[in-house]
């Protein structure tokens, strides 16, 4: 009995040795790793993380973020040939690998992001956001890029939408009405719809989306400038006169008000600055 206590324990202390002994090889294949990355030799530091990854993967899970790191850095958006490629490849399985197991770091899921956008892979960055917003569907952030994501792809319609849940998840943010009214501005008057209708549907939007934003923030200067400029894009649009004279009247109305908290914000600014002097 006592031999056999002893021969396990033995077995014991000899295990416990083998996973210490793993442990600190892994941790020198990081450590080298960690020295080539930080000298921006991603070569070295791929090979050096994979390794380190070959001997103990369960002790550091951040070595699949790592590879991916790594791999995005051998990766240039200029080159088109297929060994380059196929580090874009490598890095989003990568990534996406990781995020499945840390879903919360903000600062891997930018860095996939980044690289869908640098590989021009702007419809994969929409459907791994809409993936993720299936889970967490008040997810601001992911709500505005999938946003900013369709307007860089061109797909105004779409922008649009996503601008609009932007508002309704964050109705009390003035921002959110705003930028939702800017970017229906930049619609009709850099690229308007040949649709009358539409084209009007979207100033209306855009007019109600300021007007929001001004009631929320007071003395709201740039909400009033695009809400004027809304207001002249649409008077041209009228064929009733008296109809297209109203709305240059309250352009100009609205131009005043934003003219009149202009001159308030520089009348302060001035009045601090004679006082520090003083």
């Amino acid at each position: 009995m006592t031999k056999k206590l002893c021969l396990i324990a033995a077995l014991s202390l000899s295990l416990l040795s083998l996973v210490s002994c793993t442990k600190v090889q892994a941790r020198m294949a990081i450590k080298e790793a960690n020295d080539a990355y930080a000298k921006e030799d991603y070569g070295t530091a791929l090979q050096q993380y994979r390794r380190a990854r070959e001997i103990d993967a369960e002790s550091f899970p951040e070595l699949d973020r790592m590879v991916g790191y790594s791999l995005i850095g051998l990766y240039s958006p200029e080159d088109k040939s297929p060994e380059n490629v196929k580090n874009a490849d490598a890095a989003v399985v990568e990534l996406r690998k990781y995020l499945d197991k840390k879903p919360d770091d903000t600062i891997a899921r930018e860095a996939l992001i980044n690289l869908y956008l640098n590989a021009d892979r702007i419809t994969e960055a929409i459907n791994y956001f809409k993936e993720w917003l299936k889970t967490h569907p008040a997810d601001l952030s992911a709500v505005r890029s999938v946003a900013q994501l369709y307007s860089k792809q061109g797909n105004f319609n779409e922008s649009l939408n996503w601008y609009e849940k932007i508002t309704l998840l964050d109705n009390k943010n003035p921002e959110a009405f705003y930028t939702y009214g800017v970017v229906c501005y930049e619609k009709v008057a850099k690229n308007p719809p040949a649709d009358m209708a539409e084209r009007l549907a979207i100033i209306e939007k855009g007019k109600r989306a300021l007007a929001r934003a001004s009631e929320l923030k007071a003395d709201y200067f740039e909400a009033l400038v695009y809400l004027s400029l809304l207001h002249r894009q649409q008077a041209p649009l009228e064929t009733d006169p008296v109809k297209q004279q109203a709305l240059v009247a309250e352009a100009d109305r609205i131009r005043g008000m934003a003219v009149a908290i202009n001159n308030k914000r520089k009348a302060a600014a001035a009045a601090a600055a004679a006082g520090k002097k003083s």
